[in-house]
């Protein structure tokens, strides 16, 4: 799989990394007709998937440049800063969903948005939710994504080291970690109302991570050129295709039984490699795709899918926290056709906005003349140019 189709940032990264925010907002939103068109109603994988994979690219791209040029402690500095930052917005995005479901179970006084959102331990028990939180010993279900962010980001001084012995050491210790904790169940402790580990366990999910990290890193290399590899994808993808479409498995018995067979065997927590094998089927078959075509990812209507995944974080954690607000919504005005358009237009301008913002305060405007300044230094040059003639 290639690298940057030209030197800078690379448009796929941006807008699928973008996209991915969109969905996951959809995903966690109650009610939302959208949520019947999100690809996880379409196949085997899901949103989830695309933000680890895409978020190892990422990471490789943000740090791996950092270890190569200033060494292993400059490297290790900014992947703990950088979890750091991970963990303010962790805690941010809880305490404010927190504060809007007690807010919403207030306002509306007919449903408990706390035990919607699973978070009765928290405020039964707040002193060992708190020190859960800060521990990450305490990941209900709806904030688990960041932690495993988190977690799987500071492997990457591990992985690194690794690389230095031999770049092919990094997949395969992943993949051998990733055989360990499935075969031994291992996992972190979540102490959550629903689940008493990770739901998305960042001891096997390290694998999705870690294959976009090296694809990116160039140390895994998969030509885009093989017909067995895009035609395989394909029938990979139309399989999860038939046991996802009602319309396909309820007619035909054999792949109702392998829908059957797989539901009852899969295992998202522990990120299952059918699951794992359809996302990079789809990944495959989207880079073919676009191979030669990039540009069209900076297209005027796709362009603000790409500044959002630019600033992915900010968008993330505004989103999540939108889906709690839009689900509170759908739950009270209903879900008929005029909502639905006023919540989403008025939803995906916030998480356009929010993107835009961040960006605009990234580019430190402060830090340059500003309009007054200039007015300034023009009006003595013109009064300088009238005296000369």
């Amino acid at each position: 799989m290639s690298a940057n189709p030209r030197p800078g940032r690379d448009p796929r990264l941006d807008f699928f990394r973008g996209s991915a925010m969109f969905i996951i907002f959809i995903a966690h939103c109650r009610g939302n007709v959208l949520w019947d068109y999100i690809p996880a109603r379409f196949g085997l994988s899901d949103a989830a998937d695309m933000f680890v994979f895409l978020s190892g690219m990422a990471a490789s791209i943000a740090f791996g440049g950092s270890f190569d040029r200033h060494g292993f402690v400059i490297g290790t500095v900014r992947i703990l800063y950088r979890c750091w930052q991970l963990f303010v917005a962790h805690l941010g995005l809880f305490f404010a969903s927190a504060a809007l479901v007690v807010a919403g179970t207030r306002w509306y006084g007919d449903t408990d948005y706390v035990a919607v959102l699973g978070l009765q331990h928290f405020f039964a028990r707040p002193q060992d939710a708190l020190l859960g939180l800060f521990t990450l010993t305490y990941v209900p279900h709806y904030f688990d994504i960041l932690p495993l962010y988190i977690v799987v980001l500071a492997m990457v001084p591990i992985a690194m080291t690794l690389a230095r012995v031999h770049p092919l050491l990094v997949p395969t210790a992943s993949a051998a970690f990733y055989a360990v904790t499935v075969h031994w169940h291992l996992n972190l402790p979540a102490h959550a109302d629903d689940q008493p580990q990770w739901f998305f366990n960042p001891l096997a999910w390290q694998l999705i991570f870690f294959t976009g990290f090296c694809l990116r890193r160039g140390w895994l290399r998969v030509s885009l050129e093989s017909r067995a590899l895009l035609w395989g994808s394909i029938a990979f993808l139309l399989v999860g295709l038939s046991i996802s479409l009602p319309s396909v498995f309820e007619r035909i018995p054999p792949i109702d039984a392998m829908r059957l067979w797989i539901m009852d065997h899969s295992d998202k927590t522990n990120l299952d490699m059918l699951q794992y094998l359809h996302f990079l089927a789809s990944v495959y078959v989207v880079l073919v795709l676009l191979k030669g075509r990039e540009e069209i990812l900076l297209s005027p209507p796709l362009k603000p899918f790409v500044k959002c995944g630019q600033q992915a974080l900010a968008v993330f954690v505004s989103g999540m926290v939108l889906s709690h607000a839009a689900s509170m919504v759908f739950d009270h005005a209903g879900t008929g056709w005029r909502v639905q358009i006023a919540v989403n237009v008025v939803c995906f301008g916030l998480l356009f906005a929010v993107a835009f913002l961040v960006a605009w305060i990234k580019s430190t405007p402060w830090k340059g003349p500003g309009p007054r300044a200039r007015d300034k230094v023009a009006a003595p040059a013109s009064a300088s140019i009238a005296e000369a003639y």
